[in-house]
């Protein structure tokens, strides 16, 4: 078998539930084109890719009749969420100095801060890291083991480029290492910056197709070095023969905690917040238990924060309180509880399926 059919099951994995790619026309830019519906003519464009060969597609451009054109070479990107709204992967596409003085100095280095906290929150199985077209910038493609809603895909890869982030400033402070994220201009990036480090997706408004990102393996580059798959660390080329996954409960927890993090951020923002909010529920419906406000205020002791976080989310739902907010009210009253995040995001969700099956009940 050679690596081009090795791939083939690797690239269909990313593009699997896709109805559209991107591709590049003949003049040099980028358009969406309808993928085929039969799982062979998909295989042979995938095929077309990797080897770089022409190929017929049809383009399908907003405000635009769909057309039919020949490419000498085919070069796909895949979009992310695919049609069905979810998403296969996140990504994040680190650009090169090859992009103007905005692009990365060393965007392999980059890499490697992402992937080394990919690896402390156990999602380094999932990681899939190619060269740029140009062979200069890298496409980092984090790839759950089940679609993900949009929503926790722009959380899950907003928490994964941040905490990189932290990386490559504490390597600057403690050991005098060169930002992972400088520029060529010699300015530090910002996540999400077009042009030297894009989040995809970026925001819960998706596009008419989605966000794009160049597949691995494109033939059409490969005299430059573009599209070459390497391992995240050292760099160097490797083969993947199927799609590489997260374990899923290690993804499902790193996207609990990022939204954590974002409610104690808002709360300490505001520390009133949890007081006003138990009184204004108190007021609109009197069922707010006292022992609730207990839980909210960190006056449980030890041995007991499991149990009251479990009633405190029962009775926070039944007096009307909508499920975002009774989770943050929950993880404020854990954090001042000392209860871990993790037994309080089980605690919350036992509970929350118990009053679902007792209102269904009724």
């Amino acid at each position: 078998m050679t690596d081009e059919q090795a791939a083939v099951p690797l690239l269909l994995g990313l593009l699997d539930g896709a109805t559209f790619a991107n591709a590049m026309r003949r003049n040099g830019t980028p358009c969406p084109i309808r993928l085929p519906d039969d799982p062979g003519a998909r295989a042979a464009l995938v095929d077309a890719h990797l080897r770089g060969t022409p190929a017929n597609l049809t383009f399908d451009a907003d405000r635009h009749s769909p057309w039919d054109e020949r490419v000498d070479a085919v070069s796909l990107a895949t979009f992310c969420p695919a049609a069905d709204g979810r998403c296969r992967w996140i990504g994040i596409d680190l650009d090169g100095a090859d992009h103007g003085e905005r692009g990365l100095a060393d965007p392999v280095h980059a890499v490697r801060t992402i992937a080394e906290r990919a690896a402390s929150a156990g999602l380094n199985s999932g990681l899939l890291v190619a060269r740029s077209r140009r062979g200069r910038g890298r496409h980092v493609f984090l790839i759950p083991a089940e679609p993900a809603t949009l929503a926790d895909a722009v959380v899950g890869v907003a928490a994964l480029a941040a905490a990189a982030f932290k990386i490559a400033a504490s390597d600057v402070a403690q050991y005098g290492a060169q930002h992972a994220f400088r520029c060529a201009d010699g300015a530090v990036a910002r996540p999400g910056d077009a042009g030297s480090v894009e989040l995809l997706p970026r925001s819960t408004a998706r596009p008419r197709h989605g966000w794009a990102l160049a597949l691995p393996g494109a033939g059409a580059f490969a005299a430059r070095g573009g599209g070459v798959i390497v391992d995240p660390l050292s760099d160097q080329p490797i083969h993947h023969e199927c799609v590489p996954r997260c374990d899923q409960q290690a993804w499902s927890c790193f996207v609990e905690e990022a939204r954590m993090a974002l409610s104690k951020r808002d709360s300490a923002s505001d520390p009133q917040h949890t007081r006003r909010f138990a009184n204004g529920a108190r007021k609109s419906d009197r069922r707010i238990d006292p022992r609730t406000e207990a839980f909210l205020e960190g006056r449980i002791p030890e041995g007991t924060r499991n149990n009251a976080a479990f009633a405190a989310t029962a009775n926070l739902l039944g007096c009307g309180v909508d499920e975002p907010d009774a989770l943050r009210l929950i993880m404020v009253g854990a954090d001042a509880c000392g209860l871990p995040p993790r037994e309080a995001m089980s605690a919350f969700r036992s509970a929350a399926r118990a009053v679902a099956q007792r209102q269904r009940r009724t």
